[in-house]
């Protein structure tokens, strides 16, 4: 499960379908590997540490988001506000000799840590682990210090680690701190300590996401994505120069949304491509076909959120309105938008789109079991 702030909502909308398709099968134990990041790390987590089945384990997460209110999440007095402006305007005009910088976020995100505190059972994780119920649970943040994106892979069995350029694993008992840091959306969040060293979004550096769920051994992977996969619009001149909301959006769509449909697009090719190359010499390759189906939404979140706009408190309005136009931050405010009544429309969108492809869904889980009990077997 994929980044993206508010927009996970649509990931649980997703998750509610699947535990049904699963449950009407007689397979609700069929995702037992389990990746997240940012926003995904949040429901990752949520769902490795159910207590009750699939089915009430996805109902129970989905009306999270559906009643979750923005003061949850961060902060929106003033006095918060006053706080951090007061702390950024002081380290620019001093150039930070009154000591060490203060100003490294936007937004004051304590209310989140007791949030999830409240929400997610991090000592059922192991229970769950220990009992088989969930095989690994992997989350992905971004080590500040070294710009080196970690995954943290918590499982009782002996999952080998791996190293790659700027991304590697490292086994963990997954806590609040690690999907507190996988969720530290940059600038907005303030970055997240775990030991000695300060994380942020998961999404940062994340050049391979699949690759926890490949490296944990899975034969099939099923992706939920938060971006709609428009094909791109032709190119219309320029009208204004481009706001600071404007370039955020930009970046932020970078950083959390391109990385799934670019990697998803490389496994697609690799697979072509093995099919291509003969049997007798395919099994000589550690490269194997890998079943990847893709869910993302058939509608433009950040027009949702235009829609939505309005429903932002007061002071985070002013905070968005100072960056840009309205127009501009559509994308923007798509990853804050914290509020029962976007939050609702996105987790309906998830679930309707996946009972849109239940046949397509439900061949794909079937498949994935079938092939994965043949493995076993001839283990």
């Amino acid at each position: 499960m994929s980044g993206g702030g508010a927009r996970g909502a649509y990931q649980a909308g997703v998750v509610k379908a699947l535990a049904e398709f699963c449950t009407d099968m007689g397979r609700p134990d069929a995702f037992t590997v389990i990746t997240g990041v940012s926003a995904g790390a949040i429901n990752a987590s949520f769902l490795a540490a159910r207590h009750e089945s699939f089915v009430w384990s996805a109902h129970k997460l989905t009306e999270l988001w559906r009643n979750i209110h923005i003061d949850q999440v961060f902060r929106t007095d003033l006095l918060s506000f006053g706080n951090i402006g007061w702390n950024l305007v002081t380290d620019i005009i001093s150039s930070g000799s009154f000591g060490s910088r203060r100003a490294n976020y936007l937004l004051d995100t304590t209310p989140l840590f007791q949030y999830l505190t409240d929400h997610i059972d991090f000592l059922n994780i192991r229970k769950n682990l220990e009992s088989g119920l969930v095989d690994a649970l992997a989350l992905s943040a971004t080590d500040y210090a070294t710009s080196t994106n970690i995954t943290f892979i918590n499982s009782v069995k002996p999952y080998g680690d791996w190293q790659r350029m700027r991304r590697i694993s490292v086994p963990s008992e997954i806590t609040l701190h690690h999907v507190c840091a996988s969720a530290a959306i940059p600038l907005f969040f303030a970055p997240v300590q775990i030991g000695e060293q300060y994380f942020g979004d998961g999404c940062l550096r994340n050049t391979a996401p699949l690759s926890p769920a490949i490296h944990l051994h899975a034969e099939s992977i099923l992706v939920i994505g938060v971006q709609h996969l428009a094909r791109p619009e032709p190119q219309v001149p320029v009208q204004h120069i481009p706001s600071i909301a404007r370039i955020l959006s930009v970046l932020l769509n970078s950083v959390l949304l391109d990385g799934v449909g670019i990697d998803v697009e490389r496994l697609r090719r690799i697979n072509h491509t093995l099919s291509l190359v003969p049997e007798s010499e395919r099994v000589k390759s550690p490269l194997r076909v890998l079943n990847c189906l893709h869910i993302a939404p058939t509608e433009d979140i950040s027009a949702i959120a235009y829609q939505e706009y309005e429903r932002l408190p007061r002071s985070i309005r002013y905070l968005v309105g100072g960056l840009g136009s309205k127009d501009d931050a559509g994308n923007l405010v798509s990853y804050l938008l914290f509020v029962p009544s976007y939050c609702a429309r996105l987790t309906d969108l998830g679930y309707h789109d996946a009972q849109a492809r239940r046949e397509e869904i439900t061949e794909f889980i079937r498949n994935a079991l079938t092939a994965t009990e043949m493995a076993a077997g001839v283990g």
